[in-house]
């Protein structure tokens, strides 16, 4: 099992970093004061079929980054319906922009910013790495920051949008549709620019792809898709896990698949210097009382968190991503 204390990680929670249309969007901050800087960045960003949810389901995997070296985030973004693509998107560059802009008051490397997400989330980092900078997508409160990505680790994603129609018999009602504001008849443009794999060039970072073999909410193929287009232009990873598509919230998979990302970006060189020693560290390390709480551990009991549901549909089979 996976073993940090939690007393070495410090939590900033409801930070503003984007406000917007009468809104303000705000990201927690995960950090270790007993690893040295700079630190590289990692941007969590949840799922929630595009239409619900919150920040702090990735409050399992930010506490163990920080303890890794890392400065995590994990920001706000707007939902659907009352929000439409690329309101997503756009926020998601801006908690990247944030940490651009105000990561070295907080000791991060911000020429190292990695982005990790699931679901949906995954749709987002890796659609932001692939349209960084791109005027039409990004934010005006930072201007003159750059939304690019080091690295993309995308768990179970959405990467194909009429493939998505194409494998679920999708109709008017789901959730993608209320995301991209119709069907593909209505918005071909929003299914063209929302879908990674037709955004894909040679710019594209590192990419690793996790995807469960018994997802039956987004099918494993959208990885494959992804990792044959990404294939050409720049080094991914593509591999499987034998689980749902909640896996990397499950107590049987987390310490797996965690292992899996973190080596993935120690191999491309964006887990900072002080992330192997903090890892030698931790397996030393024992944690009294068990394992850390996170949103994960009540994927399979009842329970809300936060007034939030464990159990959503983004975090096990069921509607939507």
């Amino acid at each position: 099992m996976t073993d940090r204390a939690p007393e070495s990680v410090t939590v900033q929670r409801d930070i503003p970093f984007h406000e917007v249309d009468g809104e303000t969007l705000t990201l927690d901050l995960y950090d270790s004061p007993a690893t040295n800087g700079p630190k590289p960045v990692a941007v969590l960003v949840r799922g929630g079929a595009f239409t619900f949810g919150d920040k702090g389901e990735f409050a399992r995997h930010a506490l163990d980054l920080a303890a890794d070296g890392f400065l995590v985030i994990e920001p706000q973004y707007r939902l659907a319906p009352a929000w439409t693509f690329p309101a997503a998107l756009v926020d998601v560059k801006a908690a990247i922009e944030w940490a651009r802009t105000e990561g070295e008051g907080y000791g991060a490397d911000t020429d190292q910013i990695v982005g990790i997400g699931h679901s949906a989330g995954a749709n987002l980092v890796v659609l932001a790495a692939l349209t960084a900078d791109e005027p039409g997508f990004e934010p005006e409160l930072y201007p003159g920051a750059s939304s690019a990505l080091s690295a993309v680790v995308g768990y179970a994603g959405v990467y194909d949008f009429h493939a998505i129609d194409t494998a679920t018999d999708a109709e008017d009602g789901e959730t993608h549709r209320a995301y991209l504001g119709g069907g593909p008849d209505e918005e071909p443009a929003a299914y063209e620019l929302a879908s990674p794999v037709a955004q894909v060039d040679t710019d594209a970072p590192p990419t690793l792809l996790l995807h469960g073999t018994e997802d039956s909410v987004v099918p494993p193929s959208q990885s494959e898709l992804l990792a044959d287009a990404l294939g050409p232009m720049t080094d991914v990873v593509h591999e499987t896990v034998p689980a749902d598509h909640g896996f990397p919230f499950h107590g049987a998979h987390y310490d797996d698949v965690y292992e899996r990302t973190v080596e993935f970006f120690r191999g491309v060189g964006t887990a900072g210097a002080d992330a192997a020693e903090a890892a030698d560290a931790a397996e030393t390390a024992s944690l009294s009382g068990g394992d850390l709480p996170g949103p994960g551990d009540g994927i399979d009991g009842p329970g809300p968190i936060d007034g939030r549901d464990p159990n959503g549909p983004d975090r096990r089979d069921g509607p939507g991503f």
